[in-house]
């Protein structure tokens, strides 16, 4: 596996169509940035927070299809990481790193049914921020 770099991470409820279309945009940027400025270890991860048994072979599935190079899915319990104390009632919680060591630069929560283009494309433009030139 490679060393990623954590530009962001995601933590959401379940596997939707927008953010599926979501992971694969920011993938698409990561690699248009480590090509342009030759660092391949940048990096995203979605942790899903649910208890579904199958919710890992599903992750799996979607980033095989998907192709995703510089995104890592993977899943926790429900409650999610204890140290991030991450609100119940948020489908999705978008941490977008930048400007030091552990700098949160953004931090989007969104309820259910809230991540729509708007929404998405103010997480991209706040990944944008972070990446290198």
């Amino acid at each position: 596996m490679a060393n990623y770099g954590l530009n962001a991470v995601i933590f959401a409820r379940e596997v939707n169509g927008p953010l599926t279309s979501l992971v694969k945009q920011m993938d698409r940027r990561l690699e248009e940035a480590a090509r342009r400025t030759g660092s391949e270890n940048l990096g995203v991860f979605i942790v899903f927070c649910n208890d579904d048994p199958g919710l890992r072979q599903r992750l799996q599935d979607l980033a095989g299809k998907e192709g995703l190079k510089h995104v890592v899915l993977c899943a926790t319990n429900s409650a999610g990481p204890p140290r991030y104390r991450l609100a119940r009632e948020a489908e999705l919680t978008a941490l977008i790193y930048g400007g030091g060591p552990r700098r949160v630069a953004a931090n989007v929560p969104l309820r259910k049914g809230e991540l729509d283009e708007k929404r998405a494309k103010a997480i991209l433009n706040a990944l944008n921020q972070v990446l290198p030139k």
